[in-house]
């Protein structure tokens, strides 16, 4: 595949695949960012670069709504479906296992990770849009709980306001090395536990990392009942060997070249994290924002030295 044949092929996926989210000019400015700094000459640079960005996993937002769906149905109601009839003698009556499961679902509640602002709970809009579902299963965190001292330990501990509420699902868009997510939650979660020894917690992600899953599948974490819909192994790393990223490259493309350009540009833009954050090395983004976790090649917005983006990412502010 020749540059020509990168472009034809970005335009294709820009209007196809990427549902005219990513234009032209947005591709082609970001393509201008390789200069030839690293490699001492630009067309070399921006040649794999664009063939790089021909291998980019980008979901925009229909397959955003339809990932929704199949984690929902695949990863909530499935499993509970399953655990009602194994509870009803295996029972084949469809009209009882539906009317089980919609009481059970009442006593559901869903709620995103991190404040209402945060992508989580962003999604969490859509996921109740194609999923018909009412919009009182759904709860920021922290509003489910009063908070109690314990007077015996001085400790702080989280009762369910509602007694009705049976369990609650946690719910991100991706899961990367966990370690926010942990950070976030391991005394949260000890708390919750404490007072309300018979809430079922568990969380779900559209996406997570091999590793960021095992953790949060901890006992201290999850203990076992966190899922996603996409697992991402180790293959999914731009810069490791067994990447699946340049599994077929033409014969001029070099993957060692292009692991240098990430590596160099990336550390200019992101002192200490060059790869994404944790060293993630992902080629991944949605249309509502692109993980740190991702190459920040592809999203850097500047702010350290001049840099055009090709899928911007909106960072925290705290």
């Amino acid at each position: 595949m020749s540059r020509a044949e990168s472009e034809r092929k970005l335009q294709e996926l820009a209007v196809s695949a990427w549902d005219g989210e990513i234009r032209w000019p947005d591709i082609s400015a970001w393509s201008e960012n390789f200069d030839g700094r690293h490699l001492g000459d630009s067309d070399i640079e921006q040649e794999h670069a664009l063939f790089a960005l021909t291998k980019f996993i980008y979901f925009g937002r229909r397959l955003v709504r339809e990932l929704l769906r199949s984690l929902y149905r695949d990863r909530f109601e499935a499993p509970l479906i399953q655990r009602i009839r194994r509870n009803h003698r295996n029972t084949r009556d469809a009209a009882l296992l539906r009317k089980v499961y919609q009481s059970e679902l009442a006593t559901t509640r869903f709620a995103g990770l991190g404040n209402p602002a945060e992508s989580g709970a962003h999604l969490l809009y859509f996921f109740r849009q194609v999923n018909y579902l009412q919009k009182d299963l759904f709860a920021d965190l922290r509003s489910l709980f009063a908070v109690a001292k314990d007077p015996t330990t001085g400790e702080f501990l989280y009762g369910i306001r509602d007694s009705g509420i049976r369990r609650v699902v946690l719910f991100d868009d991706l899961v990367g090395s966990a370690t926010q997510v942990s950070q976030y939650l391991l005394t949260e979660l000890r708390r919750i536990r404490r007072g309300n020894p018979q809430l079922e917690i568990s969380f779900m992600a559209l996406f997570a990392t091999t590793e960021g899953l095992s953790r949060l599948n901890e006992p201290g974490l999850f203990d076992g009942r966190a899922t996603c819909m996409f697992e991402l192994d180790d293959s999914y790393k731009s810069h490791d060997a067994g990447s699946r990223y340049f599994v077929a490259t033409p014969s001029w493309f070099d993957v060692a070249k292009f692991r240098g350009m990430a590596a160099h540009y990336g550390g200019h833009l992101r002192p200490g994290m060059a790869l994404g954050y944790k060293g993630g090395q992902l080629m991944l983004g949605f249309s509502h924002n692109t993980p740190d976790n991702t190459l920040p090649i592809f999203w850097d917005e500047g702010a350290r030295a001049p840099w055009a983006p090709v899928f911007p990412r909106f960072d925290k502010k705290y």
